[in-house]
């Protein structure tokens, strides 16, 4: 059971069970967070990911000096989302060298 912390008007800290209704409460967020929040977490981390490519390139496309391959790839690129729906996608696109450190799915490697 988990424990909630209360302090008192005497400034005492006491730290009591939660109550049925509350470990109720309490097990219900923290499967909600495992199941949908650690997903928008890795989802908003490619967002960034995808976004900050974006940009490093945009200049191709104002200079108008970008490849058909390049313009393929950036396509690539911001169709993840619909692309790539799922927890398991996500640590697809996530993985990296355990060397590195470096991004190791290839939708990330310009050409």
């Amino acid at each position: 059971m988990t424990n909630k912390t209360i302090i008192d008007e005497n400034g005492k800290v006491n730290n009591l069970p939660l109550t049925a209704e509350e470990q109720a409460e309490y097990d219900a967020r923290q499967t909600a967070w495992e199941t949908s929040g650690r997903k928008n977490l890795k989802l908003e981390s490619i967002r960034l990911i995808r976004n900050q490519k974006l940009q490093e390139t945009d200049w191709l496309v104002t200079s108008e000096k970008i490849t058909d391959a390049e313009k393929t790839w950036r396509e690539n690129l911001r169709k993840i989302p619909q692309d790539y729906t799922d927890e398991a996608s996500y640590d697809l696109l996530l993985a990296r060298d355990p060397d590195t450190e470096e991004l190791t799915h290839s939708i990330w490697n310009k050409p």
